[in-house]
């Protein structure tokens, strides 16, 4: 079966950019078309949206509307005439009065001051957008909704009588709009609603799901609620249903939302350099006297995000018994010299950690090196983690719903998806001090963050819903910045998503899809650039730019039984299920964007039926009851589709009736 690559307990490791060059404000994107190739396709359509800045109306098309102050930091400022004694002046001349922002069709406004508007020109995409009612004594907003185009616009000043005036043009980023009723009878949307709320009937747990294209939401959806089973593994009947303010944990996607971003602000900031030593932000990291494997003294913080630090994957600091050696095999005090549930205890014993590999010699997908860069992050900033991605984050996009321990703040338990229903325990098979043994409701699920890190943590616990890390994913996608506020540039953004060297599914912290690598996840209809993370509680991030389209899928598949804990204590229910191994609903999601076509939907849901059986029939790791369950499911499905000439065909077939038998329906 396959299940996240993210790690936890026993598991072992998978192995497998901006406009604004300079100075955050005041840059323009002519830089853009000449960045790399991913630079190129990111251009061609990024998944970004109303051009304004956050919170402001927007003016009739074509007017004028005074605005007292335009602050903030945009994806577009310059001040026109460009003239000969200007450092960014360009002999080739027709170059200083033209460059690129990036919007979307219908969409758009373009901030502008001048004492004497009736002095210049103003175009975008070629269509000249009028300024003869300015107001010349403040800055004044203009909708340019009716002129824009999906992806890379143009906008072009002149200057049309001589004049010692100047003319100030401003451009926030895109922001999010809802667009979700021009997709309302989508068959591919309405295929995957169908396909989650059967698994959920048959034994699924939950789900939240966003999709977002060309700067609207397009899919917005809950399933199920937010605990789904009682401790003993029996089903919970009338439970609180999942709504679009329920919080989920994050688990791996942490890394990306919470300590990636940090990060590529700080190096926008110039507070941190991925190429420097670890030692220049923490001094007493450095190489233990006894370790067999050196290496610590010369790491780089580049190394670390590129998962290739030589840290071992999990060596739980949280679990004394932990027997390194045999990770299966626990011994009383056989972890005792890493052992800690104190948080201020925790960086030196990464310091302790010894090394499994001369780093840079292998990738190992390890929550040790996002543990560090979180401390990294504190060392840098002197603040706790969660209060600066809070602070520098969070609140200047106005996201409120984006918290590490949310019963601390402000957050109630029923309002945040459960998981593990027996604590930490894969129902009473492990034990170690101070264990939860209540179903996981509020707090993350991650041992080490939770019980080593007080909840606070660089590779796992943040908790969010998925309208308020779409903000964050469209941030990404417009290369840092929402509305008025940057957060990272979009050069630092490029150095994190282009593939490492020696591994094209591995950037900076993200994961790659690359050609055929991260495909099982991320759709294999995905752009190659497409870049996200996955979650082991079942979370999902997919980012790609090149299509302009996103998704978020956060589940809690881990709010389920486990199905035999002497064979395999992280093998749980909710993962047999397809919605939990994320590949059907991103690649129904991007299937459908274009033409979603209800008779090529059906032959999809008849092939799939096939294949589940078919696979149960053949792998004994699918031979389970709850995979049974995800088949019947789909039958279910089928019935509901049953006026398909495709789906009644099949039907008749002996096949079906075969199928249907197995199941039991």
């Amino acid at each position: 079966m396959r299940t996240n690559e993210d790690l936890h307990q026993n598991q072992n490791a998978h192995s497998e950019h901006s406009s604004n060059a300079g100075s955050p404000a005041g840059q323009t994107r002519r830089q853009f078309l000449s960045r790399s190739a991913l630079g190129l396709a990111a251009l061609a359509g990024l998944g970004l949206t109303a051009c304004q800045t956050k919170g402001g109306a927007t003016a009739a098309k074509g007017t004028a509307k005074k605005v007292d102050s335009v602050d903030g930091t945009f994806q577009y400022e310059k001040v026109f005439p460009v003239l000969n004694d200007n450092e960014a002046f360009d002999d080739s001349l027709v170059t200083n009065q033209l460059n690129s922002f990036v919007c979307f069709a219908g969409q758009g406004t373009v901030y502008v001051k001048s004492s004497e508007p009736q002095s210049f020109a103003l175009f975008v995409n070629g269509h000249q957008v009028p300024t003869d009612k300015l107001d010349g004594s403040s800055w004044n907003q203009i909708d340019i909704s009716d002129v824009t185009v999906n992806g890379d616009n143009r906008l072009q000043v002149s200057t049309v009588k001589e004049t010692q005036a100047t003319f100030e043009v401003k451009i926030g980023y895109p922001t999010l709009i809802d667009g979700t009723k021009d997709y309302a009878d989508n068959d591919n949307f309405k295929l995957i609603d169908q396909i989650i709320n059967a698994e959920i009937a048959n034994g699924f747990t939950s789900a939240q799901l966003v999709v977002t294209r060309y700067g609207k939401i397009i899919k917005k959806t809950n399933y199920g609620n937010v605990n789904s089973y009682n401790k003993d593994g029996s089903r919970i009947k009338d439970g609180k249903a999942v709504d679009d303010n329920t919080l989920y944990d994050l688990a791996s996607n942490t890394k990306m939302y919470a300590t990636n971003l940090a990060i590529e602000k700080l190096v926008t900031d110039g507070q941190l350099d991925v190429s420097k030593k670890v030692q220049e932000y923490i001094p007493d990291f450095k190489d233990q006297e006894g370790d067999k494997i050196l290496g610590k003294n010369e790491l780089t913080v580049r190394e670390i995000l590129e998962h290739q630090a030589g840290f071992p994957p999990d060596p739980q600091y949280h679990n004394r018994n932990y027997n390194p050696e045999k990770p299966d095999d626990p011994q009383p005090n056989a972890n005792q010299k890493l052992y800690s549930q104190n948080r201020d205890e925790i960086l030196q014993k990464i310091i302790e950690t010894p090394l499994q590999y001369v780093p840079g010699t292998k990738t190992a997908y390890s929550d040790v090196d996002y543990m560090l860069l979180g401390f990294i992050i504190e060392k840098i900033t002197n603040k706790r983690l969660d209060q600066y991605v809070k602070e520098a984050l969070y609140e200047p996009l106005g996201l409120k719903n984006v918290t590490f321990n949310p019963l601390d703040n402000g957050f109630k338990a029923d309002g945040i998806a459960a998981t593990e229903l027996n604590g930490n325990t894969r129902d009473g098979l492990i034990t170690f001090d101070n264990m939860r043994t209540d179903t996981i409701q509020g707090t993350v699920h991650d041992e080490k963050a939770y019980y080593a890190m007080g909840g606070i943590s660089g590779h796992a616990g943040l908790f969010a819903n998925a309208s308020d890390l779409a903000v964050l994913v469209q941030t990404v996608m417009n290369r840092g910045g929402y509305g008025n506020t940057m957060l990272f540039s979009e050069d630092v953004h490029d150095q994190f998503i282009k593939p490492k060297d020696t591994s094209v599914t591995y950037g900076l912290g993200w994961r790659r899809k690359g050609h055929i690598g991260y495909q099982w996840a991320f759709s294999p209809i995905a752009n190659a650039a497409t870049v996200g993370h996955t979650g082991w509680t079942g979370t999902l991030t997919v980012i790609d730019v090149y299509n302009n389209t996103s998704l978020v899928l956060l589940t809690n598949t881990k709010n389920s039984p486990v199905i035999d804990n002497k064979v395999n204590p992280n093998d749980f229910v909710g993962n047999h299920f397809l919605t939990g191994g994320y590949g059907v609903v991103s690649t129904l999601a991007f299937d459908g964007l274009d033409d979603a076509n209800a008779e090529g939907n059906n032959a999809k849901l008849m092939d799939m039926v096939i294949a589940k059986y078919k696979l149960i029939q053949a792998k004994p790791d699918y031979q389970t009851d709850p995979d049974k369950a995800s088949l019947k499911a789909l039958l279910e499905v089928c019935d509901q589709r049953k006026d398909s000439k495709v789906i009644k065909d099949f039907q008749a077939s002996d096949l079906y009736k075969t199928i249907s038998e197995f199941v039991g329906k």
